[in-house]
């Protein structure tokens, strides 16, 4: 396989970039699904050296991965352990959450205000903090998820509302201060900043956004590929796999690359054709573990930018980037 490279310093710029929406102290990373593709502990790394205090997980096991960072706080999205953790917030999806989470356990309540997907729906409240308190649960905080905060529309005003809505009733039984958040990466362009205590930054921290704003961010993440041979063929010669493949108009110089679906990177057949970063076109299918350009190049960037690719396959970039294999080596580097 290939590997990653990590831009250190297009990374920070997009932290600066969202302290300026936001303030630094307000920034959440998401570091859940190996933030994003990126490379889990790699990412917490930089992230600790520029000063972020609070991240998110998927698990438990992404939990243990980025443990060693001293974050002042880590929530976890998808897991109820079965004892408590100190200093770690679990959050609730649920009212059987609420049941299955140990008693004293510092606790996050989703509040689902029309995505229906996870959390708690408005008229289950009253019986969750019931359940907080009854389960001497410490409620750290409470927050919703916006469904199209990336499109011009009133579902993201009108969720907040929801939102503001339920918490005089969770004041009414929960007598201490808890944080309160709801903004996603373009979240933090549709409400007001100053309400929250929070703002979780997906894929805007990655270099992305479906705002005309995303020319101030960078995209951190770029795939490279190893020559793994290089030979010449004749004119009328096919390359891989498949007798409608790709045949050759000329004589050619050739080489194949390590990086195939095997690895995350989406498969092209005939169907669809793609260039890598310098502009040669991928010829033939993506094997499983390698692909084939024209010349002999030692190494090539595949990409630089998942939105080409997730053009070429009608996904999106999360797709790209989320998909990548764990095990290909991450670098960090500041160009």
């Amino acid at each position: 396989m290939g590997y990653i490279k990590l831009d250190k310093k297009a990374f920070f710029n997009n932290l600066d970039y969202f302290s300026t929406l936001c303030s630094k102290e307000k920034l959440c990373i998401a570091l859940k699904d190996n933030a994003y593709g990126h490379g889990i502990e790699q990412i917490a790394s930089m992230c600790y050296e520029y000063g972020i205090k609070h991240v998110f997980v998927r698990d438990l096991n992404e939990l243990k991965l980025i443990s060693k960072f001293k974050f002042d706080s880590i929530l976890v999205l998808y897991s109820i352990p079965d004892v408590k953790i100190e200093n770690v917030i679990i959050a609730i999806n649920s009212i059987d959450d609420l049941k299955k989470v140990p008693s004293g356990s510092k606790i996050e309540l989703k509040i689902d205000t029309g995505m229906n997907r996870n959390g708690i729906y408005i008229d289950e409240l009253e019986e969750a903090l019931c359940l907080i308190v009854k389960n001497n649960l410490y409620l750290n905080g409470v927050f919703t998820h916006f469904c199209c905060a990336d499109e011009k529309n009133e579902i993201t005003k009108n969720q907040e509302q929801l939102f503001l809505n339920t918490l005089p009733i969770i004041d009414n039984y929960i007598k201490y201060k808890y944080r309160i958040h709801c903004a996603n990466s373009h979240g933090v362009f549709r409400i007001n900043m100053d309400r929250y205590d929070l703002a979780r930054i997906g894929i805007g921290a990655y270099g992305y956004l479906e705002f005309e704003e995303s020319k101030h961010l960078k995209p951190v993440l770029s795939l490279y590929a190893h020559r793994i041979s290089t030979r010449s063929v004749k004119k009328g010669e096919h390359i891989g796999y498949g007798s409608r493949g790709y045949v050759t108009p000329r004589n050619m110089i050739i080489s194949n690359y390590n990086v195939g679906y095997g690895d995350g990177f989406f498969r092209l057949n005939e169907n669809k054709t793609a260039k890598i970063e310098n502009g040669k076109m991928i010829l033939g299918r993506v094997s499983m573990d390698s692909f084939t350009i024209e010349g002999d190049e030692l190494e090539v960037c595949v990409f630089n930018d998942a939105n080409k690719f997730a053009k070429v396959h009608n996904t999106i970039n999360y797709e790209i980037l989320t998909i990548l294999n764990s095990s290909i080596e991450r670098k960090i580097i500041n160009i």
